[in-house]
């Protein structure tokens, strides 16, 4: 099941300059609007991915959302069905297109299944596949191989040993499974990103049922014609550290995560943000490095991205700087970045958020050598959060040179459907029409009526009418915003054509 979503933005004035490629806004409507992936396209805009419950549904849906290089919304696409559905990560496909990973329960085999979708460069679905069984599984991370085919990396409660697995399912290019294989021991370990190295699949994860601590980072290495493993590394101490993100690069492994290890003082700090980097050939460690420091909170690495001189950029979330409500738990999001000295670039260093759990989850370096990362906001938002998009050029334009919150200045546009509460007559249908859409009750004479398709066009409008009907039979199938004009007020419709 496909429906179309149209997402529309509030725009966080913090650091917006005009039409400058330095920008932090927001993307939502009334319900629960969550950022999780974002990758720069050949236009210089960028596509997201994340689930929204604010449009056409009232479940959460998988979707893609367009913008141009200084943050404009161009279109959206959601997928799924009545139940939740979640897109984890988001590529660009060989083809220019693109492809997206997830979970869903809208269908499936049961509880959540993998969910991968292949759309065209609009976000159109050309297909989409499920994988799993009858438990829960959940997809973190996609990559596309070499023969167009697909790698998707989670974790499963359906199959492996333990309470949850890592979870591999290897594709053809129309998503047919090749192969699938699971990881793990009796407890709980899961995958969350995957690269290529030559002819293996390179995952990160994180895993409790081995190692040295209460969890602690892996790197798996599998053979992507057959599923074969071949390496396996496994690092931590006493303590939570684990792996969110990986990269391979030249002769190394770059991994993001988290780890509560060589504290400040021997403090007990929680988690420290993590980068750690490894030789290919023999798994030797490079660098094991954190912005140590006597802060108490928790502070994860969710997505790192590379320079092409070695920075490492990572989107994350952090307890220890930010908003008043830290000290009770709550998270600021947090954008940073190492030197490929593997010391902190304090010019990079910015938190921001307000009442509530803020984050970042997904990160890319740009053609212009700037830096971009989504993430979720409840500031602003109708509803319980938005999405959040941050973008900062190569001159380094919107940062300071300490940690610091920054200020939100919202408008804020919603496309919800917006009726007085006093019109009980007043009535559209149906909203699943083949030719004509009556409407009923409008308390003025003249009325303008305009309807848009879901990128925002108009394709149709009745100006000072006196009509109670439209005559849409020739619009071709899809969904539609009808926005009706009056001298009471302005009410809008989503409707179906069949």
């Amino acid at each position: 099941m496909n429906k179309a979503l149209l997402i529309v933005l509030c725009l966080i004035g913090g650091i917006t300059f005009g039409q400058s490629t330095v920008f932090l806004k927001s993307y939502g409507s009334g319900g629960f609007d969550v950022g999780r992936d974002i990758k720069q396209t050949l236009d210089t805009g960028y596509i997201a991915t994340g689930s929204s419950s604010s449009f056409g549904s009232e479940t959460a849906d998988a979707f893609l959302m367009k913008i141009d290089s200084v943050g404009t919304f161009k279109w959206s696409y959601n997928y799924g069905g009545t139940g939740s559905d979640w897109g984890e990560k988001v590529i660009l496909t060989k083809d220019s297109a693109f492809a997206l990973a997830g979970h869903t329960n809208s269908f499936g085999a049961g509880g959540f299944d993998f969910y991968l979708v292949r759309t065209t460069i609009e976000g159109e679905p050309v297909w989409e596949q499920t994988y799993g069984g009858t438990n829960w599984d959940k997809a973190y991370s996609l990559i596309q191989l070499p023969d167009s085919g697909f790698a998707i990396v989670g974790e499963t409660y359906s199959f492996g040993e333990g309470e949850r697995d890592v979870y591999i399912v290897r594709t053809d290019k129309n998503g047919e499974e090749l192969w699938s294989t699971t990881w793990g021991g009796t407890l709980d370990d899961w995958a969350t990103d995957v690269d290529i190295h030559n002819d293996s699949l390179v995952i990160s994860g994180i895993t409790n049922s081995f190692g040295a601590g209460s969890s602690d980072g892996i790197v798996l290495k599998y053979h992507m014609d057959d599923g074969a493993l071949g390496s396996t590394f496994i690092i931590g101490q006493a303590g939570e550290d684990g792996f969110n993100s990986i990269i391979q690069k030249d002769t190394f492994y770059l991994m993001g995560g988290y780890r509560s290890y060589n504290h400040y003082e021997d403090c007990d700090c929680g988690k420290d943000f993590w980068i750690y980097k490894i030789d290919t050939a023999d798994f030797s460690v490079i660098a094991d490095t954190t912005w140590n420091g006597e802060q108490l909170g928790s502070d994860i690495i969710y997505d790192v991205c590379l320079s092409a001189n070695n920075d490492m950029f990572y989107a994350a979330t952090t307890t220890s700087w930010g908003s008043v409500d830290i000290i009770d738990g709550y998270t600021d999001a947090f954008f940073g970045k190492f030197l490929n000295n593997y010391y902190t670039d304090f010019t990079y260093v910015k938190n921001f958020g307000e009442q509530g759990n803020d984050d970042l989850r997904g990160t890319d370096y740009c053609y212009d050598k700037g830096v971009v990362a989504v993430g979720t906001s409840p500031f602003g938002s109708l509803g319980s959060s938005n999405i959040i998009v941050i973008r900062n050029d190569r001159f380094n334009s919107g940062s300071g040179t300490t940690v610091y919150d920054m200020e939100f200045d919202i408008v804020t546009l919603s496309i919800d459907e917006d009726v007085n509460e006093t019109l009980d007559d007043f009535l559209v249908y149906p909203t699943v029409f083949s030719q004509q859409v009556f409407i009923q009750g409008l308390p003025s004479v003249e009325n303008d009526f305009i309807v848009y398709d879901m990128k925002g066009r108009m394709i149709y409008q009745d100006m000072n009418s006196t009509a109670n009907q439209l005559e849409l039979g020739t619009l071709p199938s899809g969904y539609y915003i009808l926005k009706i004009i009056s001298e009471q007020g302005t009410y809008t419709r989503k409707l179906v054509k069949q």
